[in-house]
């Protein structure tokens, strides 16, 4: 469901990534409907139109974020499957490339439990609530027990609207 050529010009490119969303929840054993793949990087150059001016006459529609936006950007390739590659903002996106990890699954690294959960704790939906929590469930099955004290820990790290929701989801 992801591009290989996508990926193949990421890694050639240079452009740190990995997988978020429905898809990387789905490696962690939460399973949800998803209409496409969605990646995240720190890289800015993805914005620039030259990083995808060998992509063809279906290049990617790029999507520049205004300072109040959360996200810096998005890179959308039209698919199918859809794909949006994400420029994130924050503490949230830089843990979750931090402790992405590899898996046989996907041809790219796959965000960590702790990192999917400190992105939705900054997009706080409720959608994202229902996910977290299914992440904290599978915790144990996960072989880490200690999931729920990481979130706390790295939580402070979070803007404000972030902290509250985790103190939200916490109580439940």
């Amino acid at each position: 469901m992801i591009d290989p050529k996508l990926v193949s010009h990421l890694q050639f490119q240079k452009v740190e990534h990995c997988l978020i969303g429905g898809l990387a929840l789905a490696a962690w054993g939460v399973v949800r409907y998803t209409a496409g793949a969605d990646l995240l990087t720190l890289d800015p150059r993805i914005l620039d139109p030259s990083l995808w001016s060998d992509w063809g006459t279906r290049g990617p529609r790029i999507t520049r974020g205004d300072s109040e936006d959360p996200l810096g950007g998005v890179v959308r390739f039209a698919g199918p499957p859809r794909q949006d590659l994400i420029l994130g903002r924050g503490a949230a996106a830089r843990i979750a490339l931090e402790t992405a990890e590899r898996s046989e699954a996907f041809p790219c690294p796959v965000a960590s439990p702790l990192g999917l959960i400190l992105l939705k704790l900054e997009a706080g939906s409720p959608q994202d609530a229902a996910d977290i929590l299914a992440l904290l469930g599978n915790a144990q099955a996960l072989d880490r027990p200690s999931l729920r004290a990481e979130v706390t820990t790295q939580a402070a790290r979070l803007t404000g609207d972030a902290k509250a929701f985790w103190t939200k989801i916490s109580a439940l």
